[in-house]
């Protein structure tokens, strides 16, 4: 126990969470879903959680009665008894299973007689490197209100004293059958630290890493996802101005924000109350910097349709009229000079002119002509270009001299003031007319302006709206002048231009504005101001302080799970403590010794080393395969990896010096017959210096154990556990029935006979029938013992895979006589056997139960004799 009072005192430095996970592994072999809910609850706790669970788990401190089983010299421990068994699957628990205190003990029974019951048992109270779980009946009503429990008796030093072992949890059974040491299936995976490596270490060393490793692993992410899902989004609550009093008082908001003052400054009181809901009021009304933009900003309205208001009048003033009418008067008599002048041109040609030459449409045409020759045809001669050969830009023919002629009398007569007045004043007009086309009188009241300009001027918006019907009227009778030069009955204003009195009211609100901007004190609404957003900031810390608390309560927990979480990984001093151990306790002596076993267990091709890891400057002891290029876990079945385990378990026998009893439950599973040999022997060899309890379901093994005890001169405890009507788990001292021999068979065929005797009907029904049946298929089988035992002299045995060459010299020659009993005798069984078919018209008799006495002394007598002349 020397590596367990080492982790003892250095787990005082532990905290107390750890130190029960310690307890826990050490007393289960594992952890369940319970223990880690516990354990992370009492990690929580530690750091300041309150515990979720009801009732609040407590730790329960690492102590030297959590000390797991493991073989130690310093006292002998012996099983006497397992019984009492109460709630344990649905073995009766009057039944009690003994032990011899030194060698053998083999305790057989096939699958599902209630013998891994018993086996489990003692993994619990023994404290097995894999403990396993101990069930109750699962076919009681109440199985989940059941706890299983046990007497276990026991001999400490050679005196006799008793253990109760119960399921129920937290339960710690006596630490002194913790010498007794268990192997089975799950101890042998266990005792396989890593499948991958193929390494072994002793039990205390792997808890410490499942302390470290495996914890971390489990309550990590459970603590992450808890981390993860808590709620702690401050942006909303930004809405809180961080210069008042209740921003100060929450921002930043952290685990440790004062929510007892936040929570005083979001009450507000009635008071303070209706002072939120009039200093608004109140501000405006001492704050006239507001009102008056709001003054200029209704002036700028008023002042823009003033503006519209004259441009909509200026387009159809009188002035605007009378300058119509006139360039529409200078245009006609500048047409009537440009008409009489091209009358001039006509008078001048000997050749009748075409209508219109001389005038509007006639002069564009030759003032394109003359743009055509001075840009294009003869860019480099003035224009009429009249030389020799010269063409006309018009016609593209020759100029004739008469053509010539004509051509510099129209360039003069263009040339001449009139037709240039005439063009101009066409020019003037045709623009007048079009910018009348485009012109607009209307513009925009909104309902908002008019209700205003009404407050000033009652009658202001319908003077408006007159005067904009008015301009729309004398626009429409300005186009139709335009048109058809028609300049009578202009309509004439029903008002007066409103322009003025718009400017007025615009003035006006000017003058308002800037008279409140003088009567503005600084001072005390800046103090109505600062007032105001100190009560609004409280009202919007009122309306989050619910949240404002549920994330600072949810902060506060993150940080304390953040703590935990830190706590949990931080598993270097664990690490380095499991380094430190297995420098000391995994030493070049055990692997030499680990060695012995592999060879006493034939595994000669396997050798076991020592061998560092890059964790922490570990050392672990592993297997080797000479040549091989692979891992050993790559190349080894799992029935020689079960086999090292095996040895590895012996090894740590030996080393400890113990000389306390060491119990096998099912040790050959899975293993082939030469593997199974190996195991046997050793144990043989192991149960001549301790005491050695063997639980077995496998027949050959069975055989094979009974044959090395007998070839050591060694005489095993036999017990068998067999499933009865009444249920699993009853226990008979010795063979079962059918591997007995056949003197112990013989005593059983008397029973039987006279249990039928007793019963019998005569005449014989189909019970009686039966029952006959029954008895001579089992004195069949005895003689077909009897032949093993008494004439092959135990040389060939069914359930042994050799055959005894050194009991050849107790074969017996077979008599005449002998020979022809026998073959009586058997013939006589198969006659009344069920596995003979007989012909339905013989009407067999059922053999009476005095004959079938007869029957069972004849076979008695017969192998009596004939072991008599053998032993003569």
């Amino acid at each position: 126990m020397a590596i367990y009072e080492e982790v003892l005192t250095w787990a005082d430095r532990l905290p107390p969470w750890r130190r029960d996970a310690l307890r826990r592994l050490c007393t289960q072999g594992e952890w369940h879903d319970a223990d880690l809910d516990e354990i992370l609850d009492l990690a929580k706790q530690h750091h300041g959680l309150e515990s979720a669970l009801d009732p609040a788990p407590q730790p329960i401190p690492f102590a030297r009665d959590h000390f797991p089983a493991e073989a130690n010299q310093d006292a002998t421990v012996v099983l006497t008894s397992l019984h009492t068994l109460v709630n344990v699957g649905q073995i009766p628990n009057d039944q009690t299973l003994d032990f011899q205190p030194q060698g053998l003990n083999i305790a057989y029974g096939g699958n599902g007689t209630g013998k891994s019951g018993y086996a489990r048992v003692l993994k619990q109270a023994c404290r097995a490197r894999s403990p396993g779980t101990v069930y109750a009946n699962a076919y009681d009503p109440d199985f989940s209100q059941l706890t299983p429990s046990a007497t276990i008796s026991f001999e400490l030093d050679g005196i006799p004293d008793q253990a109760l072992w119960s399921g129920q949890r937290d339960h710690v059974s006596r630490h002194e059958i913790r010498g007794i040491s268990v192997f089975d299936g799950d101890c042998a995976r266990d005792y396989l630290q890593s499948r991958q490596a193929a390494t072994f270490q002793p039990v205390a060393l792997t808890y410490l890493q499942q302390l470290a490793n495996g914890l971390s692993q489990a309550l990590s992410p459970r603590l992450q996802a808890e981390i993860d899902g808590l709620a702690v989004n401050v942006t909303p609550f930004n809405v809180i101005p961080a210069d008042t009093d209740a921003g100060r008082a929450v921002h930043p908001i952290s685990s440790t924000t004062n929510l007892a003052r936040a929570r005083a400054l979001s009450e507000l009181t009635a008071d303070e109350q209706a002072e939120l809901a009039r200093l608004p009021e109140e501000i405006s009304e001492a704050d006239p910097t507001a009102k008056a933009t709001l003054l200029d900003n209704a002036a700028t309205r008023v002042e823009e349709l003033s503006a519209a208001i004259e441009g909509a009048a200026s387009v159809v003033s009188d002035e605007a009229i009378d300058t119509v009418q006139a360039a529409h008067q200078r245009l006609s008599d500048a047409e009537a000079a440009e008409r009489s002048a091209s009358a001039l041109l006509q008078a001048e040609d000997t050749t009748p002119l075409l209508p219109g030459t001389g005038q509007g449409p006639w002069a564009f045409l030759f003032n394109a002509a003359r743009e055509y020759s001075n840009r294009a045809a003869y860019p480099d001669q003035v224009f009429p270009v009249t030389d020799e050969g010269a063409q006309c830009v018009l016609c593209q023919q020759e100029l004739t001299p008469a053509a010539k002629d004509r051509l510099q009398r129209f360039d003069h007569y263009v040339k001449n003031t009139a037709s240039e007045a005439a063009q101009a004043a066409r020019n003037s007009w045709q623009q007048l007319v079009r910018d009348l086309e485009h012109a607009t009188v209307t513009f925009t009241v909104s309902q908002v302006m008019s209700e205003s300009l009404r407050g000033r001027i009652d009658t202001l918006p319908d003077d408006i709206r007159i005067f904009q019907e008015d301009l729309l009227s004398r626009l429409q009778w300005l186009r139709t002048a335009v048109a058809n030069g028609e300049w009578q009955d202009k309509p004439m204003y029903r008002g007066v231009n409103p322009t003025a009195q718009t400017r007025s009211v615009a003035d006006n609100l000017r003058s308002e504005a800037t008279a409140l901007r003088a009567n503005l004190d600084a001072t005390a609404l800046a103090a109505k101001r600062l007032r105001l957003k100190e009560l609004e900031a409280r009202r919007l810390l009122s309306e989050h302080i619910g949240s404002i608390a549920r994330v600072v309560g949810n902060l506060d927990r993150k940080a304390k799970l953040e703590r935990c979480l830190e706590d949990i990984g931080n598993t270097r001093r664990i690490t380095l403590f499991a380094g430190q151990l297995a420098k000391t306790y995994i030493s070049e002596a055990l692997a030499g010794q680990m060695n012995d076993e592999l060879r006493r267990l034939d595994l000669y091709h396997i050798h076991a080393g020592i061998s560092s890891t890059g964790n922490a400057g570990s050392v672990r002891l592993g297997i080797f395969l000479s040549d091989s290029q692979l891992d050993p876990h790559l190349v080894l079945s799992e029935a020689e990896q079960r086999m090292c385990a095996l040895a590895y378990f012996f090894a740590e026998l030996h080393q400890s010096g113990s000389s306390s009893g060491i119990v096998f439950d099912d040790p050959v599973s899975s293993l082939d017959h030469s593997h199974r040999t190996g195991v046997a022997r050793r144990i043989v060899e192991e149960s001549a210096v301790r005491q050695v309890i063997v639980f077995t379901h496998d027949a050959v093994f069975f055989g094979e154990l009974t044959t090395l005890c007998g070839d050591a001169g060694q005489t095993p405890s036999v017990k068998s556990i067999s499933y009865r009507a009444e249920g699993p788990g009853y226990i008979d001292a010795g063979l079962p029935y059918d591997m007995r021999r056949y003197r112990e068979r013989i005593a059983h065929h008397h029973a039987d006979q006279d249990l039928i005797a007793n019963n019998f009907n005569n005449p014989p029904g189909d019970e009686e029938r039966l029952a006959i049946r029954n008895a001579y298929d089992d004195l069949r089988v005895t003689i077909e013992v009897g032949i093993e035992d008494t004439i092959l002299n135990e040389t060939v045995v069914r359930f042994r895979d050799n055959i005894s060459v050194g009991r050849l010299n107790g074969v017996m020659t077979v008599e005449d006589a002998e020979y022809c009993e026998v073959q009586r005798l058997h013939a006589k069984c198969c006659r009344n056997v069920r596995a003979h078919s007989h012909a339905a018209g013989q009407q067999r008799a059922v053999t009476q139960p005095a004959e079938l006495l007869q029957d069972i002394n004849a076979v008695n007598a017969l192998f009596r004799d004939i072991r008599r002349r053998r032993n003569r």
